[in-house]
């Protein structure tokens, strides 16, 4: 079974190739320079023990666009930790989630139009009416592992199964593209879809900033 460090580290590999993104080093952890709109870095460790996060909080304490994520199985000796003035919690709810991956049904209602856009090293999958992008998603394959990046179904056209689709209709592109496993960052809101898809939860995440 893949341990809890060598699945962040596959999930890394595959997330900043398929962002086409910088990455470093940092106190022997992974720096990841997202350079996106909501944060300009973001430190990556697997499970430090929570003397050595504490430790690691320097690096984003009063820095708004640093951002720096714990991976363990259980976060919530580091949610017990007393933050510095300059840090706050930004994520405490993610999960990373895992699955063998296997073919499934991909067909949508008529009603939408599927547009397959190539972007680098990742294709991104809309699904579209005449006036606006319904649903979409996007995925990127690195040897053997498929990284499930943005999936999001717009307001109005929720609850209609379409982030099942295409999340089927990713897959079956992964799977042509020799992927065998996928591997997600979900929000809680995301989990109970992809629950329901056969997606397991691997590993707990959570998330601080400079404040």
């Amino acid at each position: 079974m893949t341990d809890a460090a060598e699945l962040t580290e596959q999930w890394i590999a595959a997330w900043v190739h398929v962002r086409d993104i910088e990455v470093t080093e940092l106190d022997g952890w992974p720096l990841v320079h997202t350079r996106s709109r909501t944060r300009e870095s973001e430190l990556i460790c697997s499970d430090p023990g929570p003397e050595a996060f504490s430790a690691l909080m320097r690096h984003v304490d009063g820095d708004p666009r640093a951002m720096l994520t714990v991976i363990a199985k259980d976060v919530a000796p580091y949610a017990a930790l007393t933050l510095p003035p300059g840090v706050r919690v930004d994520r405490d709810d993610e999960t990373l989630m895992t699955i063998p991956l296997a073919p499934t049904p991909t067909a949508h209602d008529a009603e939408f139009t599927a547009r397959w856009d190539l972007e680098g090293n990742s294709v991104t999958l809309r699904l579209e009416t005449a006036e606006k992008v319904a649903s979409e998603g996007t995925v990127g394959v690195l040897g053997d592992v498929a990284v499930f990046d943005a999936v999001e179904t717009s307001p109005g056209f929720q609850r209609r199964g379409l982030g099942s689709c295409v999340m089927s209709m990713l897959s079956s592109y992964a799977l042509d593209h020799d992927a065998k496993t996928g591997i997600l960052a979900a929000t809680a809101q995301g989990k109970a879809m992809y629950e329901s898809l056969g997606w397991n939860v691997a590993l707990e995440m959570r998330s601080l900033m400079g404040a």
